[in-house]
């Protein structure tokens, strides 16, 4: 069964196409990593499937209603957390059910206990007097999720949940979608791959509007493994040898991080040559080299000079 079907959806703001002919499938009871770069119609796409933007072309159905004809059914199905949203200057919980009561056909009780039991689902039931203008961001982003966890919905849409995170607050919205996806579906969008690759267990990658690939994260794994490899680099000059690797182009992608300097090549002779011939030029050694298992980054890194080739 399928969460979302999604079939030529296309918008279009004046003559520029945010999203063109977009077909996608997502399955019931999966956690859905909608991934892209920044501007690439993540969130474009993401507005259509809730209702906060009409489609230019196309159709598709979320829980099997048409985002068109039957977006009342919808809305009484799903929660929402967009990418940015102001802090009310309010309580907690008494916000929540503000918000709830606006288009809910139940009483203030009945939100009340729905809020208690969203607040205690994102460790915030303790806090539920505190304003949310008080809030840290990590703190207002779980209050959001439990805006979004409001009515239990069968499916939740997660626009960017980490963004302007520290490492601890990104740790923590992880480890809540961990827990959520367990009991419904969660579409997320992100262009933050490392942090996605913790959570989602099915991917589509979408790039200036075009969806690039649609799959299952273990499948996308092993399509990775028949072609380019990734190697770490630890150098008696780390930002030396990734300049030299650059210069060559004998590498796919390159980046300097903590542990040394990671690259994606389809070949590793090709690679080793380089650094042999780096050395005899600049005197640079390298101490450590080996291959390192592929993540989502190098998966989307990979899927990116593809396009482009």
């Amino acid at each position: 069964m399928s969460a979302i079907e999604v079939l030529g959806l296309s918008k279009n703001y004046n003559r520029t196409a945010a999203v063109s002919d977009l077909n996608m499938t997502v399955p019931a009871n999966t956690c859905f990593g909608f991934l892209g770069p920044n501007g690439a119609g993540k969130t474009t796409t993401m507005k259509m499937l809730v209702g906060l933007t009409i489609p230019t072309r196309g159709s598709a159905t979320v829980l099997g209603y048409d985002i068109i004809k039957s977006m009342n059914e919808i809305r009484e199905r799903i929660g929402y957390l967009p990418e940015f949203a102001p802090k009310p200057n309010e309580r907690a919980l008494n916000f929540l059910v503000m918000l709830a009561r606006v288009n809910s056909p139940y009483s203030r009780a009945t939100l009340k206990s729905q809020a208690k039991d969203a607040l205690e689902q994102v460790e915030l039931w303790e806090i539920r007097n505190k304003k949310v203008s008080k809030f840290s961001m990590g703190m207002f982003r779980k209050w959001l999720i439990a805006q979004a966890l409001m009515g239990n919905p069968e499916l939740l849409f997660l626009d960017e949940p980490t963004a302007n995170l520290d490492p601890m607050a990104r740790l923590d919205i992880l480890n809540l979608i961990t827990k959520l996806k367990k009991e419904r579906t969660v579409f997320l969008n992100s262009h933050v791959l490392p942090e996605v690759e913790r959570v989602v267990d099915h991917v589509g990658i979408i790039n200036k509007g075009s969806l690039v690939i649609e799959s299952t994260l273990k499948q996308l794994r092993s399509r990775m493994k028949k072609s380019k490899a990734s190697y770490l680099i630890v150098s008696s000059n780390n930002e030396g040898i990734m300049k030299s690797l650059e210069e060559r182009k004998v590498v796919d992608n390159v980046q300097l991080g903590d542990e040394g300097v990671r690259v994606l090549t389809p070949s590793r002779e090709k690679l080793w040559v380089a650094l042999t011939e780096i050395y005899a030029e600049t005197g640079i050694t390298v101490t450590e080299f080996k291959e390192i298992g592929k993540d989502l980054e190098d998966i989307f890194l990979s899927i990116m000079e593809e396009e482009k080739s």
